[in-house]
């Protein structure tokens, strides 16, 4: 049983997807689905970097990591000024993306923005500071109430396809969720 000391607040990527979903649970990914996304991710992250390098900016960290999260790449512009990019190897970038994107914000970051090997899209401060007050919502209601959180069911694109929450009644059949998660 979870108890409020014992509930663990998710890092950036599970996090987002509480967010939009507290009831949303992993699905656990085999080792050759594992390896298929790190390889297309890899591809991604060198797409753009290879993008941004080409457009001025300065490399400073790949894939640093902090406590519960690894964010994929920080640059620095001409002026100066930060840049962290999420990289998704989706060829869409969704909600949840950009949600798990503002979660990385910081006071040393200029921009953050969500990349895939096509695009760049910003994200702009408004968009983190709304993102910031439903995280605090959601880690309250995840922290303070467990329980009512895992039956919070809300049906959502982004999350329903990866999600293993068998006791959820929106949770769409295998070969529905197969046929959402090409688009």
């Amino acid at each position: 049983m979870n108890t409020k000391s014992e509930v663990r607040i998710p890092g950036p990527s599970l996090l987002a997807r509480r967010i939009l979903c507290p009831a949303y649970l992993p699905a656990p990914m085999n080792e050759s689905d594992r390896f298929r996304f790190q390889g297309l991710h890899a591809l991604s992250i060198l797409r753009v970097l290879s993008r941004h390098l080409r457009l001025g900016y300065t490399l400073l960290s790949v894939e640093r990591g902090g406590n519960g999260y690894r964010y994929d790449l920080l640059f620095a512009n001409p002026s100066g000024k930060t840049r962290l990019v999420e990289v998704k190897s989706s060829k869409k970038i969704r909600e949840m993306h950009m949600i798990q994107a503002a979660l990385y914000s910081t006071s040393t970051i200029d921009e953050i923005v969500v990349s895939n090997r096509q695009e760049d899209q910003s994200i702009t401060a408004e968009f983190i500071e709304g993102v910031h007050q439903r995280a605090e919502r959601a880690i309250q209601l995840l922290t303070q109430d467990p329980t009512r959180a895992a039956s919070t069911y809300t049906p959502n694109m982004d999350t329903c396809y990866t999600c293993a929450n068998n006791t959820c009644p929106y949770l769409p059949s295998k070969a529905t969720t197969e046929a959402a998660s090409k688009t």
